[in-house]
């Protein structure tokens, strides 16, 4: 089996803005952390979790992207199991995760989540109570373009889907992405997003349209700026699923919003939404979704 976990290289981030959007996403894991462990669950953090100094961050082999989240249930791991995992798992050695003790001790987890953080109101966008279009509204009327509403939507970029296959198949955990806003959250199984994809390649542009409008997830060409950089751009493949038909993770209650101000690199002023505080209330059948995942 190949290990995802050794292979780790030092790399310079991107400055002030990733530093600043890096504490918010680690937020937002802290918030899943927090309203996930219970009685029946323990979750671990495993990707990424520090920056040191200067923006240098520890990355991992690039061909694969480790998830956040691990979420074990309690009645598949022994005493010893949980003694052996610690709160943060990314802060052993690496020779200590890359044994086949740690890796079959992962490969015990009932899925792995990879947490995404945007700082929309959800509640209030334009789109959130958008519905999938009927066979027979497609067929009175098929728009010229599928576009995903504004909504509170789960993005996935394409050049991470194959990173975080890979990581998948290795260890024979599924991955669910949850994307938090500040005051719900969404899920979508990467099964779900792999599906969509050979679907849409096999179609034509009609086709492309209908499984897109009737399904509710979109594939869109985005553009990303740099704030951090004047005039850097870059444009790139996402995946976009709607609430209407992602999972409803739980809801996001009593957070704290400021402002921080920075100076980048380049001496461009910085201001970044900081979030603190919140608590996640639980959908009611989210943690069933959970662990009921499977690999096909």
């Amino acid at each position: 089996m190949p290990d995802p976990l050794h292979k780790a290289k030092k790399i310079r981030g991107r400055g002030k803005d990733y530093e600043l959007r890096f504490k918010t996403s680690q937020w937002a894991e802290n918030l899943l952390i927090e309203g996930l462990n219970d009685a029946e669950l323990l979750v671990v953090r495993l990707g990424l979790s520090a920056i040191g100094e200067k923006n240098i961050i520890e990355i991992q082999d690039p061909s694969i992207k480790v998830p956040d989240l691990l979420i074990f249930a309690r009645a598949d791991l022994s005493e010893a199991d949980i003694a052996k995992l610690p709160r943060d798992l990314s802060l052993l050695p690496a020779d200590i995760l890359s044994s086949a003790e740690y890796v079959t001790l992962v490969g015990k987890a009932r899925a792995a989540i990879e947490v995404e953080f945007s700082p929309y109101k959800a509640s209030q966008m334009a789109g959130r109570s958008w519905v999938i279009h009927t066979e027979e509204k497609m067929a009175k009327r098929l728009l010229k373009h599928a576009k995903p509403p504004t909504a509170p939507n789960i993005w996935i970029k394409e050049e991470d889907l194959s990173r975080l296959k890979k990581w998948e198949r290795s260890f024979k955990v599924p991955i669910v992405v949850v994307h938090v806003f500040d005051e719900e959250a969404f899920a979508i199984p990467l099964e779900k997003i792999y599906e969509f994809d050979s679907a849409y390649t096999a179609r034509d542009e009609e086709g492309k349209r209908k499984l897109q409008l009737g399904g509710g997830i979109f594939k869109k060409l985005q553009t990303y700026d740099r704030v951090d950089a004047q005039g850097a751009r870059e444009q790139k493949w996402v995946f976009v699923v709607s609430p209407a038909t992602a999972w409803f993770a739980g809801k996001v209650q009593n957070v704290i919003v400021e402002a921080q101000l920075d100076i980048s690199a380049s001496k461009k002023y910085i201001a970044h939404p900081i979030f603190k505080g919140g608590n996640f209330e639980l959908a009611d059948d989210f943690v069933s979704q959970l662990l009921q995942l499977k690999l096909r």
